[in-house]
């Protein structure tokens, strides 16, 4: 997807959270904590315009599955293009994901999650909310990977999951701050 769209949809949809894709170094830093081999069911909040998505599946083994939450259709476009068996896109919010991959797909656990969405534009209970049933559909020692601009969540991450951890990215614009719960 054209950069170009990604900043007409920042400036048109209230949840996108970004004017430019996830960058190689924040990409790579984010994936490097993922055990690939070792895992199944992978979920993506907000992949916007697939950047991760498309690492994410290149890295996956071939029986996994990457079911992502998206809103924005423009989005929603981009990743249908990805064509890739293994990824199941669902037009919903993440705060719903719990529930979703419950009913539709039978899948009460997964591996990990992976989220760009801004928890920085949602208000404090719905920031807890996602974190909190994340750490729900989470397996056991499963992990929450996080980018974003601010540190704002670190705490709610740390407050719900058993370990937590924050790095910076400077290789970024903005830099970014990754964030890691383990469960």
């Amino acid at each position: 997807m054209d950069e170009k769209i990604l900043i007409n949809e920042f400036l048109k949809d209230r949840k996108v959270g970004a004017i430019a894709s996830t960058s190689n170094q924040v990409t790579k830093r984010m994936l490097h904590k993922i055990e690939f081999e070792k895992a199944n069911v992978f979920v993506e909040y907000g992949p916007g315009n697939g950047a991760i998505t498309k690492q994410l599946l290149y890295q996956m083994k071939k029986d996994a599955f990457l079911f992502v939450f998206e809103t924005n259709e423009k989005f929603i476009d981009s990743l249908i293009s990805i064509n890739d068996k293994r990824l199941i896109i669902i037009n919903d919010d993440a705060e719903n994901a719990q529930l979703i991959l419950k009913n539709r797909y039978q899948i009460e656990k997964v591996d990990y999650i992976i989220s760009t969405i801004p928890f920085t534009l949602f208000n404090r209970n719905k920031r807890k909310r996602i974190i909190y049933k994340s750490y729900a559909l989470l397996d056991e020692k499963g992990k929450f990977i996080t980018h974003q601009y601010s540190w704002l969540i670190y705490y709610l991450i740390k407050e719900k999951f058993a370990a937590a951890n924050l790095t910076t990215t400077l290789l970024n614009i903005p830099p970014a701050f990754i964030l890691v719960g383990v469960k």
